[in-house]
């Protein structure tokens, strides 16, 4: 993306990431306190032998700090677009702005490898992860949202919503291209849960591109609004995304298990803790607030900060739904094959 600099309002950046950590610290403490009771104090359920079972994406998760942290270790810029002369003074304030990851963008090119783990996993998993949560519905919106970015990508120009710094480049539109297929692999049976269901989904999608026309940034150039309008609408799929989540989290209960199911809960909200973190500090501005020269219309920043925002807590109560779900079924002694689903809002 185009480099954009000026120092964040430093109180409102540290009062939010106090209210994310309060809220992370709170929930930590409520999920200890619920395995202390069961006898045990593994992350989501099963204790060494749950992470043992896990090896696969825990080793896909190490090679992706591996290469992540080397490739920005080496501090080179790898956009397609290379840093303008007249621009390297805004670069160098960028860069001593975001001392280890050069800038902004890589919040963005950490997320995409991280969601790819995710993708693998549920390829690999694929029972496991077709009685998830995270397919029909949500796998839907995950993949229109991922069109939307790989469109963005291919239309745009190299200086224009391509990312720059270390994880930007042919990596990160690699990797873009790349979830696609595997999303698609996700959603599908979507057209198997039932024309009501559908015509939610086709709701949610209309509702999301009319926000999307109405609320678009101004970084592309003039006469390519539709660029700006793509990434307001693939950030509003995500949000829908995140909503069909947590409903399908809730919907299943207790029956919903397996080891893709757990390590989805748990890398979400991180996953999507990049997303909202990018949007609330990339633009030069406090949180919340609109950078009048890069408005295209309407507010975009207030929206996709406040939407962002909104997934990362859909996202945690998704896992306070799974983990009292899945406690539930333990204190009652039933076994998580049997049709046994729970009320949600045991201890919720």
């Amino acid at each position: 993306m185009d480099a954009i600099s000026s120092t964040p309002s430093v109180i409102s950046t540290h009062k939010l990431s106090g209210n994310l950590a309060l809220l992370a610290l709170a929930l930590s403490i409520w999920l200890l306190e619920r395995r202390t009771r069961l006898g045990g104090f593994s992350l989501v359920y099963g204790g060494l032998g749950q992470l043992r079972s896990l090896a696969p994406e825990l080793a896909g998760l190490a090679a992706c700090g591996i290469i992540a942290g080397s490739i920005i270790f080496r501090k080179e810029h790898n956009g397609l677009s290379p840093i303008p002369a007249e621009d390297q003074k805004l670069w160098q304030d960028i860069n001593s702005e975001w001392p280890i990851f050069m800038t902004a963008d890589s919040l963005l090119g950490l997320q995409c490898m991280l969601r790819m783990v995710l993708l693998s996993s549920a390829v690999l998993r694929s029972t496991d992860s077709s009685a998830s949560p995270f397919t029909n519905e949500p796998a839907l919106f995950f993949f229109l949202a991922a069109a939307c970015r790989v469109t963005l990508l291919a239309v745009s120009p190299p200086d224009v919503y391509h990312l720059d710094g270390p994880l930007g480049g042919a990596l990160n539109l690699a990797l873009e291209v790349l979830a696609v297929p595997l999303l698609a692999f996700a959603s599908r049976h979507v057209l198997a849960v039932g024309l009501r269901r559908l015509s939610l989904c086709f709701a949610g999608i209309l509702a999301a591109f009319f926000l999307s026309t109405c609320n678009r940034l101004a970084l592309a150039d003039p006469g390519a609004e539709q660029l700006d309008v793509l990434f307001s609408l693939a950030r509003l799929l995500e949000s829908l995304a995140a909503l069909a989540f947590l409903a399908r989290t809730c919907s299943l209960g207790g029956s919903s298990s397996g080891r893709f199911t757990s390590f989805a809960h748990a890398l979400l909200p991180v996953q999507q803790c990049l997303g909202t973190y990018f949007m609330l500090t990339a633009w030069g501005a406090a949180p919340l607030q609109e950078v009048p020269e890069l408005v295209g219309a309407g507010s975009p920043f207030a929206l996709l900060q406040t939407t962002g925002i909104a997934e990362a807590g859909l996202y945690l109560l998704s896992l306070v739904a799974f983990v009292a779900s899945r406690s539930a079924v333990k204190e009652q002694g039933l076994d998580s094959s049997e049709d046994f689903r729970p009320p949600l809002y045991i201890e919720v």
